[in-house]
């Protein structure tokens, strides 16, 4: 059950715990419309040597900084953890509700997780059925998070003087927030692919209209094409990195660049790619459904539009640059000179946006 939001009232604030940039969103439903009230972001030091103590008193000084400079209304929250933090499992079950369905999820996910099961908080999302199943069974996403890290984040968030009132992850958050462009009743048949690339990581997260069916974190993202260029030039990582998301559109030898750089990039793009496939014949697989129509790009990465085009082209998909912000409407001094511009597609604005739109859901 999720936050009832009345007319000109403020959502919760989404709060996207990144591993190395915080952003902080608040929206508002005025008639016909969404507005947004507040945004603000800030880097977060990323840095391999830290204890936990550390990165939360980080968060914590992070989130009073952005509180601080913003126009947020009221302390209520919903908090988005990392991806390192939450394990992702699909399994299959019988047609179970309940407690009956939690227990044989946390029966499942027992011999699965690196830690007892005892120690976890497991929530799940149902897919769907399986069609054509003689067993009657339903396909299940869960996640599971360790109970002391949950307890983190609620201590860290309580120091930072904020109300948490929900905590998600970044799958569900991004289907909530593309969801509320599919108001049409044939868009429920919709499947859309989402790709969340970070540096570390991409996330592969599949909806059928505003539902989620699938999410998988792989553990390969730009880092390792970063890595690669580096050694192809023979160049430090960081200005490989610099190199791969330069816009060569305006250079006289644009072509000859690019094809350099791609030569490079080929390898890692296609065992990403590679992955993603996967992830997809298994959807095709469990639901019979179609391919996605189209996959949209959203995080931190999707800014390189070049990369986000070598792995459109090897998917065979048609693709776009999220845009979180699209039919919302932004009030002065909401976030533009804190972070978020308003003039070009934010893709990794897309968690945070998600955050409030998916609490404020009866």
């Amino acid at each position: 059950m999720g936050i009832k939001i009345t007319r000109g009232k403020s959502f919760p604030i989404g709060v996207d715990l990144g591993c190395s940039v915080l952003r902080m969103a608040q929206l508002r439903l005025v008639p016909e419309s969404l507005e947004l009230l507040a945004a603000g972001s800030m880097p977060l030091a990323v840095d391999t040597g830290r204890t936990e103590i550390d990165r939360m008193q980080a968060l914590t000084c992070a989130i009073k900084h952005v509180m601080g400079n913003g126009a947020f209304k009221g302390r209520q929250a919903v908090l988005c953890i990392p991806s390192t933090d939450a394990l992702l499992h699909h399994i299959k079950t019988p047609r179970l509700q309940g407690l009956g369905l939690a227990q044989a999820l946390r029966a499942e996910l027992a011999t699965k997780l690196p830690y007892p099961i005892e120690q976890a908080i497991v929530r799940h999302v149902v897919a769907g059925s399986i069609p054509g199943d003689s067993e009657n069974r339903q396909e299940v996403v869960t996640v599971s998070t360790r109970r002391s890290t949950i307890d983190n984040y609620l201590d860290m968030a309580r120091r930072a003087k904020l109300d948490v009132v929900g905590i998600n992850i970044a799958p569900c958050a991004i289907v909530e927030c593309y969801s509320r462009l599919f108001r049409r009743a044939s868009d429920t048949s919709r499947s859309i692919l989402f790709l969340d690339i970070e540096s570390d990581s991409t996330q592969v997260v599949m909806s059928h209209g505003g539902k989620l069916v699938f999410a998988r974190n792989l553990p390969r993202g730009t880092d390792i094409l970063d890595e690669a260029l580096g050694a192809g030039l023979s160049v430090p990582v960081d200005e490989a990195r610099k190199l791969r998301c330069v816009d060569h559109s305006a250079s006289a030898v644009k072509d000859e660049v690019t094809a350099g750089l791609d030569s490079f990039l080929d390898g890692p793009v296609d065992r990403l790619a590679d992955e993603i496939t996967q992830c997809l014949r298994y959807c095709e697989t469990v639901f019979k459904s179609q391919p996605p129509e189209r996959v949209i790009f959203v995080g931190p990465e999707a800014y390189d539009k070049r990369l986000c085009q070598m792995i459109a082209r090897r998917l065979n998909l048609c693709a776009q640059i999220g845009d979180p912000l699209m039919r919302i409407r932004r009030i002065a001094g909401a976030g533009l000179e804190h972070g978020l511009d308003r003039r070009e597609p934010q893709p990794d604005w897309s968690v945070a946006i998600g955050l409030g739109i998916g609490a404020q859901a009866a």
